[in-house]
């Protein structure tokens, strides 16, 4: 077992979680009516009584919404103590975060979240030889236009900042330009910007090119699909009108196009990321030949490509092809034969984290991140793939952003967080391997008071899993602390600790959190995603479950008194825990999640879902997903956990209908008292809440139902 010092809290509050209910007497939701719906798929009948909830704007499914989220609300305000854990989380989700600097000019740019007040919103700072100060601040900005930030890109020489800015709630944004020095906005206002959209500069900073979608009507940004996106190029002080066409691919109108430009200038490179299956085509147009246009550089779609950087006519890219721990080559854009490529950094022991820091290049030297056992390993190498050193981190963490820096720079950025810390700025100076440290949030707890191990388990098939546990140090271990853990498994995610300020007032009160590595990311290459997804997927939910069973066996938990969590596209595996196993966990909590695999494809981006989970039009995938789905599969009259399902109501990547069928579904299945309970941030998409107020009313409601549904004593939950 490894055991490594991670943080805790100085105790400043206590007993916020303990089990105390008024005497108020709640009225029980309403229950969903179940339609008659089905479809015969593949010779397989798929029932769908809960249909009518896709209809997520309509009257009926509103008036329902809004009976269950009340009921909810209600369930946890009858904790009197919610007002302490309220306070509590608005003091630690206000502490500021950063992400990474990006260098431009003379100049330094980076985003920062902090609270000012009952919202936050990401402002965005810029460092000009010392003098620091707000360019584009995030509050003032709503004020103004009802619009908050959302992206930004400084021109290369740092005079401007393309930026845009997006109604609460949805991905759909608004692109300006403003003036550093100035502060002014010029007259450009670019619309069909999603929040999958790139965005690069001109290497002369005139212009810039973007990825356009076409812009869905309003209110049916959730029920409408995300597809055929095209690249165009814009001049400053020009209408959108006359922006030019770059790239469009109408053989496969719902892949998501992303591109970049090299640092020289001379590349432009579109990556266009196919809808079902984990690979993606490449195209590039070279500057010095205008006259080619855009031409294929990987276009038959057999494995993942990204591209990392250039030199003279060659393209580095980072490839999953016959190298599932993925692999750098190079590829003569002139003749991207397959027999023509290079080998510049072959494939190691360890993955690639391409969830992660992954591969950039910084001062003509290759940064890569690895995964050994679920932690990074920071290596470089020069520009012909030679070894030069492994990077040391300043202390245990995730690598959460980075490392930021171009080809000519002499120094790379990167922010290191963990559970209970928001994240450290540091420079690497990249020739010489050493870091220093740029800017450090102030805390409202002491973080050395938190411990984080890392444990391994044996899965159902005896595969080794990592796993791993926070906890406050000194807790004793005997089976009374409560327990939240979250479960994931998609995407390659690596996952790791990362900051949450409703965890780190859980653990501050001596709870348990835990991070099992499941099958389904990426912490051992593309072996270990395959092994967790599509007809898989079943491996991934027996990992989560073993690792509960370890916890409870080896006493960090009690089943009483664990707690099943995920969110977003985590939300089969996790769920599939539950209905398979009700017996291990005592709570639930469900984060706006993907959940009905089957009927994904028809709203937004949806499709790219099957990448992972398969798609109905398989009729294999078809049948591995009805064997797990969690809404058709739990069984009327089992006792399930106490469960709070809590999407955001205007979600444009997991629309909230999954979240309203699970939870019509537990609802109508539950055969024992513990509550099955719909709690809605109104005004919300892909996140806890809208604004910050929003996002601490939500954690408020979850650790309060937990006190309540888990019977959480005093004695269980006092900081020392």
């Amino acid at each position: 077992m490894i055991r490594d010092v991670c943080a805790h809290s100085s105790g400043a509050i206590a007993v916020v979680l303990s089990f105390s209910v008024t005497a108020a007497v709640l009225a029980q939701p309403p229950r969903a009516h179940r339609g008659a719906w089905a479809d015969t798929v593949h010779g397989v009948r798929i029932e769908d009584p809960y249909r009518w909830l896709e209809q997520m704007g309509s009257a009926e499914t509103q008036a329902w919404t809004r009976a269950q989220d009340a009921y909810a609300r209600a369930y946890a305000s009858a904790v009197p103590e919610r007002s302490i854990i309220h306070r509590r989380l608005t003091a630690v989700a206000s502490v500021e975060r950063f992400g990474a600097p990006t260098a431009r000019g003379t100049r330094l740019f980076y985003s920062q979240f902090a609270s000012t007040g009952p919202a936050t919103r990401s402002s965005y700072i810029v460092d000009d030889g010392g003098n620091t100060r707000v360019i584009i601040h995030g509050d003032s900005t709503e004020r103004a236009t009802g619009r908050v930030p959302s992206q930004f890109f400084p021109s290369p020489d740092g005079r401007l900042i393309a930026y845009t800015v997006r109604r609460v709630g949805t991905r759909w944004e608004t692109l300006r330009v403003r003036d550093v020095e100035s502060g002014r906005d010029l007259s450009d206002s670019l619309v069909g910007i999603n929040g999958t959209s790139s965005v690069q500069w001109d290497a002369d900073g005139r212009g810039l090119s973007y990825v356009r979608y076409p812009v869905p009507a309003a209110g049916q940004e959730r029920q409408t699909q995300l597809r055929d996106g095209k690249l165009y190029r814009h001049r400053l002080g020009a209408p959108q009108s006359s922006d030019s066409l770059l790239f469009e691919l109408p053989s496969e109108p719902f892949a998501l196009l992303r591109h970049r430009v090299s640092d020289d200038g001379r590349f432009t490179v579109v990556n266009a990321l196919l809808p079902t299956r984990s690979a993606n085509r490449i195209w590039a147009a070279d500057a010095r030949a205008p006259e080619q246009g855009f031409v294929p550089v990987m276009d038959k779609g057999d494995a993942a490509y990204w591209f990392v950087g250039s030199q003279g006519s060659t393209l580095w890219l980072v490839t999953n092809l016959s190298a599932p721990r993925w692999r750098v080559i190079g590829v003569d854009v002139g003749n991207p034969a397959p027999s023509r490529w290079r080998d510049v950094i072959p494939q190691a022991a360890e993955a690639i984290d391409l969830t992660g820091a992954g591969v950039t290049m910084v001062g003509n030297h290759f940064i890569v991140a690895y995964v050994a056992d679920a932690r990074s390993r920071i290596r470089t190498f020069d520009a012909t793939g030679a070894f030069v050193r492994e990077i040391a981190l300043p202390y245990l963490g995730s690598v959460w952003t980075g490392f930021v820096g171009r080809q000519q720079d002499r120094e790379a950025f990167y922010v290191l967080s963990g559970v209970v810390d928001p994240g450290t700025i540091f420079r690497l100076d990249v020739a010489g391997g050493t870091s220093r440290e740029y800017r450090r949030p102030a805390l409202p707890y002491d973080p050395s008071n938190f411990e984080t191990r890392q444990v391994f388990y044996t899965s159902r098939d005896g595969t080794r899993i990592p796993m791993y546990v926070v906890h406050r140090k000194g807790l004793a271990l005997d089976g009374t602390a409560p327990a939240y853990m979250y479960g994931y498994g998609h995407g390659s995610w690596s996952a790791a600790p990362w900051f949450q300020a409703n965890i780190a007032v859980w653990l501050e009160n001596g709870g348990v959190w835990a991070l099992p590595n499941t099958r389904g990311g990426g912490e051992y290459g593309e072996e270990w995603h395959q092994a967790g997804i599509r007809h898989s997927k079943q491996n991934a939910i027996d990992d989560y479950i073993a690792a509960a069973e370890w916890l409870i066996a080896n006493r960090y938990a009690s089943r009483e008194r664990f707690v099943a969590n995920t969110s977003s596209a985590g939300g089969p595996l996790v769920a599939a825990a539950i209905i398979q196993r009700p017996e291990l966990f005592g709570a639930a909590v469900i984060d706006y999640p993907l959940m009905d695999i089957l009927r994904a494809g028809a709203f937004t981006g949806g499709r790219q879902f099957a990448r992972d989970y398969g798609s109905p039009d398989d009729s294999a995938d078809l049948r591995a997903v009805v064997a797990y789905d969690p809404i058709r599969t739990a069984s009327p009259g089992k006792c399930y956990p106490a469960t709070m399902i809590s999407p955001g109501e205007r979600d444009e990547t997991t629309v909230p209908m999954h979240a309203y069928k699970l939870a019509a579904a537990l609802q109508h299945a539950q055969g024992c008292a513990k509550p099955v309970l719909l709690r809605v941030t109104w005004g919300a998409g892909h996140q806890s809440g809208a604004t910050l107020a929003d996002a601490v009313d939500t954690w408020a409601d979850q650790l309060a139902f937990l006190s309540r549904a888990l019977g959480l004593s005093r004695a269980s939950t006092s900081s020392r």
